[in-house]
């Protein structure tokens, strides 16, 4: 551990004590900088990851304002930054995962919340810091001693941002009684800041639960689709639905979450009520033709094939780049052994999508059923080409 006795040496007797570390810390912030990166990726956690040693010059400096503040009698500044590496993540949820793991990978001496009760000099730094060991095969190799320690710094996009501004307006200036004003302005700009993370986070979390949402209606749908395929059935009339007693007024994505919500906990009446508000109103013929996606699922699941029919073709027509209402009107045309409707169906998906793993499955079973094996082969084989883990083509394959 680098120690610095009180009162505070001249600066070349800093420099030729500091001055041979820093290559050696260096080295070490470099192995740790790459662990850091091995843990995070296999936690599939995104983060930008920077790393530095402290300079002879920075280090000096800080050693200058840190004497005004000692206690009388102090004799030694032992500085616990030399080396310090920053975690930046894009969201606040990013930031306690991150903090998980390092809490899990490193030994831990400290681990402080800065930002709850700083004075003016630090005004509106957020930031996560934690003093870790040196693991000690790093410090072995780079010749460290055994109390070496790490600052690492957790935070996200925005508060690096603010802390970068922050130290070059705020830290390194010199503010008087008349900079209330200015004070107020910064102090604005923080909370706008520290609210902008909260709203990301929120925007976050409700895609997630939207995504979520989605890839349980469409694992649903392919599994009603397998129960279909083995008995067709014979397409039904739907009652006309009625929506005025749930015409709520929300934003429509409050609203397609909550159908979603339905649609997955298999309230299939509900779901094609809220589907339908949507459509009621003024949306842009792209999402227009999603929401027909979903309502036409919905049918599917309900037996309902000539209404999800419907709903397919007008997702078409709605969106004529829409890849997904031609493979699922094809679907719906396979099932009810309109062959030729079906095949037409899923050429026209794949001029869109040529690389849909979905629709070339479906074709190939399509012409498994009809006995031609040179094409189900064929498009077994481009599958295999685009995903060569793909299970169902496999499979498909040995039937062959």
């Amino acid at each position: 551990m680098f120690i610095v006795p009180v009162p505070l040496p001249p600066f070349s007797h800093i420099e030729k004590q500091y001055g041979p570390r820093i290559e050696r810390y260096e080295g070490a912030l470099v192995q740790v900088h790459k662990e850091l990166e091995v843990i995070f990726a296999g936690e599939n956690l995104k983060v930008t990851l920077k790393h530095r040693v402290k300079s002879l010059t920075n280090l000096y400096e800080k050693l200058c304002r840190r004497l005004t503040g000692l206690p009388k009698g102090t004799r030694q500044i032992i500085p616990t930054d030399l080396m310090g590496i920053r975690i930046i993540c894009p969201f606040l949820s990013d930031v306690d995962r991150a903090a998980t793991l390092i809490e899990a990978h490193f030994e831990v001496t400290e681990k402080e919340q800065k930002g709850a009760d700083l004075g003016f000099k630090e005004f509106g730094y957020e930031s996560l810091h934690f003093l870790v060991c040196c693991p000690d095969r790093v410090r072995e190799e780079q010749g460290l001693s055994a109390d070496t320690v790490i600052e690492i710094q957790v935070r996200t996009l925005l508060q690096d941002a603010w802390a970068e501004v922050e130290h070059q307006l705020i830290y390194k200036s010199e503010f008087s009684p008349l900079d209330e004003p200015l004070k107020r302005r910064l102090a604005a700009l923080n909370a706008n800041l520290t609210l902008s993370d909260i709203m990301f986070q929120e925007i976050r979390d409700y895609q997630k639960n939207l995504h979520d949402q989605l890839r349980q209606r469409r694992h649903a749908f392919w599994n009603k689709l397998n129960s279909l395929e083995a008995s067709p059935l014979v397409p039904s009339e739907e009652k006309k639905i009625g929506v005025a007693e749930i015409s709520i007024p929300r934003s429509n994505d409050q609203r397609l979450l909550e159908a979603l919500l339905a649609h997955n906990e298999g309230d299939l009446e509900r779901a094609v009520e809220i589907y339908t508000i949507i459509l009621n109103n003024e949306v842009r013929h792209d999402l227009r033709s999603i929401v027909h996606i979903h309502r036409g699922m919905a049918y599917f699941s309900k037996d309902n094939l000539a209404a999800a029919d419907i709903d397919f073709s007008s997702a078409i027509e709605e969106d004529p780049h829409n890849s997904k209402g031609y493979l699922y009107r094809g679907l719906i045309r396979a099932v009810t052994e309109d062959i030729t409707g079906a095949f037409e169906n899923f050429a026209h998906a794949l001029t869109l999508d040529p690389y849909s793993q979905d629709t070339l499955l479906e074709r190939a079973k399509l012409y498994y059923k009809i006995g031609d094996r040179i094409n189900c082969q064929a498009d077994c084989l481009r599958i295999m080409d685009i995903n060569p883990e793909n299970t169902k083509a496999q499979e498909l394959l040995k039937q062959l």
